[in-house]
């Protein structure tokens, strides 16, 4: 089983300050249970974005996709630093 969660942070919370809360109270915390295998987290990539809006051939293509889709969800992401 594969779970996978997108959030935003809240107005205020950088993505360092995430990042370090992440690593030293999330992290422990979850490799505790006997059920998870792995466990990552990922930051999404806004250059990957901005890309795939300046391309005309992606929009063509992302045109053909939704009209064959339904409830998609995009997410491109990097892994961010586990320890």
């Amino acid at each position: 089983m594969k779970c996978l969660v997108t959030f935003r942070l809240k107005p205020g919370v950088s993505h360092d300050q995430y990042e370090k809360w992440f690593r030293e109270d999330n992290v422990p915390a979850v490799r505790k249970m006997s059920s998870v295998s792995s466990y990552r987290v990922w930051r999404a990539v806004d250059a990957f974005d901005a890309e795939v809006e300046r391309l005309p051939e992606m929009a063509a293509m992302l045109e053909g996709w939704y009209a064959r889709v339904a409830n998609e969800a995009i997410v491109y992401a990097i892994e961010v630093h586990q320890d």
